[in-house]
């Protein structure tokens, strides 16, 4: 049987209307400006560094050699005053830029986003550097999530015209802008709730490769096997969570990856400079201090806005509320939201660019809450 978006227990049934052109226009109009933003107005973050001197390491250059030709390669593309703020801003990275063997140590850190790395390589071999090649990347993925979160709209009856919003929104703009593998996550995470919703089978080869664009996305690829393994599907969610497995067990060995007690360590008890020599913290108030932090930074992003108001929304009447059945619910709420709680329990830094896809695709479920509830009390 196709799948259908509404419970027709609890609700008039209705059927997807036929995109207007009108809505692929705006659509399209809104990638463009994502497109251009993150093309025209690039971030310069730091982790721009951190890749490049990856693709350096994979061409041979180490050492004094890699330190010299990855800021070389930086400094021609960024102004003087954006390579100071890059290199002199603090000790941290002064240390980096003086000192090869730190930079060598970084390595491991960003050379796990495997397929990330492999398009700035292929970009570059078009004929781009490295530093503009990493967020080209970016630009184009988060153009690309923006077309997707519109199928996705399309498919639980929110209507096309409110992607603009959720777009600014939940900060599609800054991740096209950024030299980070996270556009790229965003629109593997969207098709992969695009097909799960579709029941294509699309949704078990995204979640396998996940690990291979961003290893923490392990544990979206967890929460989807899961679902799909719940809905009946249960050789191919657990075929697909093995194989997500052995390509994350992969891409760390292959990059002599760091574990999470010192990335914990490094990002938020004691940054350092050296990460391979860190001796990770044994005080328990040195792993719960960050969550403080966590709970006052969280509370000031827009991200909670959404998620705050989802919950209110889903549980304010039980499920008389609900107007989308128990597997497009769970697509749609639980799985983004369990992804964003689950992480931020394992690592408690609100770094929002992780979390734009769960916070557009609870977004447009509430929008497409909203509009299903209005639709079934005043039905046509």
């Amino acid at each position: 049987m196709p799948a259908t978006a509404i419970d027709e227990t609890k609700t008039t049934p209705l059927t997807k209307p036929r995109v207007r052109m009108r809505e692929l226009i705006l659509t399209v109009i809104v990638a463009l400006i994502v497109l251009v933003f993150g093309l025209k107005k690039p971030s310069y973050n730091w982790d721009m560094i951190g890749y490049v001197a990856v693709a350096l390491s994979a061409e041979g250059y180490y050492g004094a050699d890699l330190n010299k030709a990855t800021y070389d390669s930086v400094r021609s593309e960024v102004s003087a005053s954006t390579f100071d703020q890059l290199t002199q801003s603090d000790d941290y990275r002064k240390t980096v830029f003086r000192d090869p063997s730190s930079l060598a140590q970084h390595v491991p850190i960003y050379g796990n986003r495997f397929l990330y790395n492999k398009l700035i390589w292929i970009v570059h071999a078009i004929g781009l550097d490295y530093p503009r090649s990493t967020y080209v990347v970016s630009a184009v993925f988060a153009a690309l999530s923006v077309v997707l979160l519109a199928f996705v709209a399309h498919e639980i009856l929110a209507p096309v015209t409110s992607v603009p919003l959720v777009v600014a929104f939940s900060g599609f703009i800054d991740l096209a802008r950024l030299s980070t593998p996270d556009a790229m996550a965003c629109f593997f995470s969207l098709l992969m709730i695009y097909a799960l919703i579709r029941r294509s089978t699309l949704v078990f080869i995204a979640a396998a490769i996940m690990p291979l664009i961003r290893p923490d996305f392990l544990l979206l690829s967890s929460l989807v096997a899961g679902h799909t393994f719940i809905f009946g599907q249960r050789r191919y969610a657990l075929a697909s969570v093995a194989a997500a497995c052995m390509l994350y067990w992969w891409v760390m060995r292959m990059n002599g990856s760091y574990g999470w007690l010192t990335l914990y360590n490094t990002s938020l008890i004691h940054k350092t400079a050296y990460p391979a020599t860190l001796v990770p913290s044994r005080a328990i108030g040195d792993y719960l201090r960050p969550f403080a932090s966590l709970a006052d930074d969280f509370t000031m992003r827009s991200h909670f806005v959404i998620y705050g108001f989802a919950i209110w929304f889903l549980t304010r009447d039980g499920a008389k509320a609900l107007h989308l059945d128990s597997r497009l619910l769970s697509a749609v709420f639980i799985i983004p939201m369990a992804f964003v709680a689950i992480h931020l329990l394992l690592f408690p830094a609100m770094t929002y660019r992780f979390f734009v896809f769960a916070a557009s695709l609870v977004a447009i479920g509430l929008i497409s809450q909203m509009r299903l509830a209005k639709l079934t009390d005043h039905p046509r």
